[in-house]
This record gives C-alpha cells, sequence and structure tokens, in this order.
C-alpha cells in the first residue's frame, strides 16, 4: 500500500482526495431527497452506512452506501441490488448514489417490471436487475418459503 492510497474494510479507497466517508454520503442523499418529497423520503446512518428509505403506500425502497465502495437498493418484496466499486472518484460515487435514488424511486412509483423471480427497473438511462437473496432463492426451488 502507497502512502496515497487508505486503507479501509472492504477495499483501497480510490485515493485519499476521492474517498467518500459515510458522512459525506448522507450530506449528498440530503441534497437529493427534495427532488422525492412524494416518496417521504428518510435519511440517516445505520450501522456506518448513509442511507435514504423512500416509500409510498405499501412499498418502499432503500438505498445505502458507506460512501465508497458499494451501493445498494433493497426493496419491500425482499429483492436487492448491489454495486461493487472501490475506484470511483468523487463526482462518480455521487453519480452512483444519485441513479441509485433513481431506481428506488422508480421502484417505488411501480417502474418495476417482474421478469421470472427477478424485478427489473429502469432509471435515469440504466437498467437495475433486483434479485432475492441467494437463501430465499433456494427454499423457493426447493418449495420452502
Amino acid at each position: 500500500m502507497t502512502p496515497d492510497r487508505r486503507f479501509e474494510w472492504g477495499g483501497l479507497s480510490a485515493g485519499r482526495a476521492d474517498f467518500v466517508t459515510a458522512s459525506e454520503a448522507l450530506g449528498t442523499l440530503e441534497r437529493i431527497v427534495p427532488g422525492y418529497a412524494d416518496l417521504s423520503p428518510e435519511t440517516g446512518v445505520s450501522d456506518g452506512d448513509a442511507v435514504v428509505r423512500l416509500s409510498s403506500r405499501e412499498r418502499w425502497a432503500i438505498v445505502s452506501t458507506p460512501g465508497t465502495r458499494w451501493f445498494s437498493v433493497r426493496v419491500d418484496t425482499g429483492h436487492r441490488v448491489r454495486l461493487d466499486d472501490t475506484t470511483s472518484s468523487r463526482e462518480e460515487a455521487a453519480m452512483l448514489l444519485t441513479t441509485f435514488v433513481e431506481a428506488a424511486a422508480a421502484y417505488v412509483r411501480d417502474g418495476a417490471v417482474v421478469q421470472g423471480d427477478r424485478l427489473i427497473v429502469t432509471a435515469l438511462g440504466r437498467t437495475f436487475t433486483l434479485t432475492r437473496p441467494l437463501g430465499d432463492r433456494l427454499r423457493r426451488r426447493v418449495g420452502r418459503r
């Protein structure tokens, strides 16, 4: 490891100048969510990750990230998607977070297409494929719920 790289659990940051913390990611989320006021956004930090919960009626979606390293969306059906990314710059991390929030909003607003046991969500020109955790998929295949 070189002096300009910072070790973090889960991998190396993109570089000290580009490393994004959970509190910085939370700040980005708080700047983004006013555009989603119709989805009752709730932001915070949970288990060291910046999170936003969007909801409407019975549907909800949670976007989470430790700031840099990965971004995820989890929805009320148990489906989820996660992008592992240890090399994004600050600008790229903000763009990824914005895109994941838009994907969560698209799901909550009924923007998901069911394709077998997957959910397909399109947001900002990107397609997200949400799947259930492996254990859930295996239990469904053998007939247990």
